[in-house]
């Protein structure tokens, strides 16, 4: 059966534990709902199935339940390139999809701990995950650059676990980009859920430009349509003055300068 993915796990010791072979799974299904929002969007993930899942030699195979099988081959060729070494995210992997195999570097750790992981694409191998993922990944998040600017787009998502975040559809990209906004800021987030908005703050983005995140937001509005707008609009930070002097003061400055 073609459009397949295959993790296969050599524990370090003789004996492989059940224990890490629950925590592979579960650190695997996190890694694909994340490609597949990027891919499809919130509201319409994968239905993957488990093929094979073996404890002795832990190994589990799964596939897509739909006959698009696009995130197979998203998923197997994104990690060749992050396991080779890169400094530019691979389509579709953003920054909820990386902290996914950042966390994976748990899995080499402790008792029962993994050796590697190799991941195999309808049988050939793509990419062998060692413990030093994390390394891999700060690399590629290491890349990039903030700048202070606008983004607009679609707000679609509210996640309340550990931290505050909402997911914004990117207009220019077409990327979901994560939003970290206050708790005293739920009320206002929920009234502007699945609709356009224009959010301005800390925009931190891959080195390809393409955007990942917004931090220390100085202002979000509903707008009735998504226009055109040219992102980071107003220019680098340096120094990230954004964090020493706040975001508010940070753009009132710059706007400042632009009037004297």
């Amino acid at each position: 059966m073609s459009g397949q993915l295959t993790f296969v796990i050599g524990p370090a010791d003789e004996n492989s534990s059940i224990g890490l072979l629950s925590k592979a799974l579960e650190d695997i299904r996190r890694l694909l709902r994340d490609v597949d929002n990027a891919i499809y969007g919130l509201k319409s993930r994968q239905d993957w199935q488990i093929i094979s899942l073996k404890s002795s030699a832990p190994t589990i195979t799964i596939a897509p339940g739909r006959d698009d099988v696009r995130a197979v081959s998203v998923i197997g060729e994104g990690l060749q390139v992050v396991v080779e070494g890169t400094d530019l995210p691979p389509e579709h992997f953003t920054e909820p999809v990386f902290e996914d195999l950042k966390r994976m570097q748990r899995l080499f750790q402790g008792r029962g701990r993994a050796n590697s992981i190799s991941v195999l694409m309808d049988g050939k191998e793509m990419a062998n995950i060692q413990k030093d993922i994390a390394k891999k990944v700060d690399r590629v998040l290491s890349s990039g650059h903030h700048n202070l600017g606008s983004l607009q787009g679609s707000l679609e998502a509210i996640n309340v676990h550990n931290s505050f975040t909402a997911t914004i559809w990117d207009r220019l990209s077409g990327a979901p980009v994560r939003w970290v906004f206050p708790r005293e800021e739920i009320d206002r987030v929920k009234t502007l859920l699945e609709k356009p908005v224009l959010i301005t703050g800390d925009i931190h983005y891959f080195s390809n430009g393409a955007p990942r995140s917004i931090t220390h937001v100085v202002d979000i509005e509903e707008i009735q349509h998504i226009q055109h707008q040219e992102k980071a609009a107003f220019g680098s930070i340096p120094d990230k003055r954004v964090q020493e002097v706040g975001a508010a003061e940070w753009l009132k400055s710059v706007r400042e300068l632009g009037q004297a």
